[in-house]
């Protein structure tokens, strides 16, 4: 990482962390291991999207996919994104 930034690398040092508690939430909710993936990016110039998951490279870029080919053919928001903290 040596070209991140510096709020990059701060992200970075905790995703595991972040990812093993949600990992373990989402389990919780529905009873059973469900795949995912974080992405989290910062509008700091020069940022990068740092990125973990539970999940196979291949499965995330095959969900990544279909999630921007959804967006491009104008699929509905869940009522979650409606939502803000």
């Amino acid at each position: 990482m040596t070209d991140a930034a510096p709020i990059d690398i701060e992200i970075s040092k905790h995703l595991r962390e972040i990812a093993d508690e949600l990992a373990e939430k989402l389990e919780s909710i529905v009873g059973r291991r469900v795949n995912f993936s974080l992405l989290v990016y910062s509008p700091v110039e020069n940022s990068r999207m740092n990125y973990i998951s539970n999940g196979s490279r291949e499965d995330v870029q095959t969900a990544l996919k279909s999630l921007i080919k959804g967006w491009e053919d104008g699929m509905p928001d869940i009522p979650s994104h409606e939502m803000q903290s």
